[in-house]
């Protein structure tokens, strides 16, 4: 009978130590869980960073047409470019042009670079955007948007 009996302890002990681990095994997982929690941390505040920078892309890009007239007025007493010193030559005046139009795309805007050359002495650069279908033009040291004769409407697509 006695053989009986430790046939019978056998499985009650193997029942009660099943899942049991040591506790260097314990530890590890700890450790591991810790590091897995700081990971998650960690992906969170990068993942917040980039919805930032996605929300700040989603508000320029892509860039549009201004809204009204009076968007497109507002816009350009934000600029500051007008209140920059006069240009004395056509290239310096292209470049306050250029720089315009790349504070207008930085805000989501579209705007373009032109320029008229009559001769050496005489010539015109100037911004134009569309606003509505409608060609709007103006000079980048005065800020006054006109519509100019013969321009037309623009359409989207052919």
């Amino acid at each position: 009978m006695k053989p009986l009996k430790w046939l019978l302890v056998v499985p009650c002990v193997m029942i009660l130590t099943v899942g049991c681990t040591s506790n260097s095994n314990y530890q590890a997982v700890l450790t591991k869980n810790t590091t897995l929690e700081q990971q998650v941390g960690d992906l969170t505040t990068q993942l917040n960073t980039l919805q930032g920078k996605y929300d700040q892309i989603t508000k320029v890009y892509p860039p549009h047409e201004f809204a009204s007239l009076k968007a497109l007025g507002d816009w350009l007493l934000l600029d500051k470019t007008s209140d920059l010193s006069p240009a004395d030559s056509m290239e310096a005046l292209y470049s306050k042009a250029l720089g315009q139009q790349a504070a207008a795309l930085k805000d989501g805007y579209v705007i373009s670079v032109d320029q008229e050359v009559i001769n050496d002495q005489l010539y015109f650069v100037f911004c134009t955007t569309v606003i509505g279908g409608q060609v709007w033009v103006w000079d980048i040291e005065t800020d006054d948007p006109y519509q100019p004769i013969g321009f037309g409407t623009v359409t989207i697509g052919l």
